[in-house]
């Protein structure tokens, strides 16, 4: 057992829960692809990731917040209150995230094989490009809608100590504070193990099917 974790239980500290702020995109990075190895994303490296992990710090209709202990990112969450939480990260980066797709499409096989299944991101991408030559509004936030937590990950050695909840009651609590009342996401049926922390942390499943489990949790 890392000594720090060890350090964390006996002295009963608090983790810090906060905004995610420019200084932790790269350990967040890192410890994406650490968490979603069986995620199309978490193959997409560093580089991919660090700019779609930056449309979460300090993004109208996006948010992101990180968990940390004695300094040093140990778990997050990304989540939204946007209709297209993607749509500037596609804008703003096309052409970075084509190259970067066509390296980890060369290089990666678990890329090869389930890039067919993100076509419809491809879609999203150069819609947003083309919306933009169009002048067309940057962001589009779902006034009344639900937020959604989009992504939750903490460090394998910090597992167990309640912190993923510390994450999701910070996520929960400024939301309710914006005026929403509900919030929302969604698991792939096969992660058991994230099945049965979000019932165990107060979500309530609402539909299932053969590619998704989609959970809400009254705020």
């Amino acid at each position: 057992m890392p000594t720090d974790r060890l350090n964390y239980i006996n002295c009963k500290c608090e983790v810090n829960v906060e905004h995610l702020k420019a200084r932790d995109i790269p350990i967040v990075a890192q410890l994406y692809m650490r968490s979603f190895q069986n995620h199309f994303l978490g193959h997409m490296g560093q580089k991919f990731l660090m700019l779609f992990i930056s449309e979460f710090v300090n993004s109208r209709g996006n948010f992101g917040y990180v968990a940390t202990f004695k300094n040093e990112a140990i778990g997050f969450i990304l989540a939204s209150t946007s209709e297209n939480p993607f749509r500037n990260f596609y804008r703003d980066n096309f052409i970075s995230l084509v190259c970067l797709t066509i390296s980890g499409f060369l290089k990666d096989a678990f890329i090869r094989k389930h890039l067919k299944e993100k076509f419809g991101h491809i879609f999203l991408a150069l819609k947003a490009l083309v919306s933009f030559s169009e002048g067309s509004i940057d962001h589009v936030e779902m006034k009344g809608g639900q937020p959604r937590l989009l992504a939750i990950a903490v460090d394998r050695s910090y597992r167990g100590l309640g912190i993923a909840s510390d994450l999701t009651a910070e996520f929960c609590k400024e939301m309710k504070e914006l005026g929403y009342e509900e919030a929302g996401l969604s698991a792939l049926p096969w992660n058991k193990r994230a099945i049965r922390f979000y019932i165990k942390d107060g979500w309530k499943e609402e539909e299932s099917t053969e590619n998704s489990i989609s959970f809400s949790r009254i705020l």
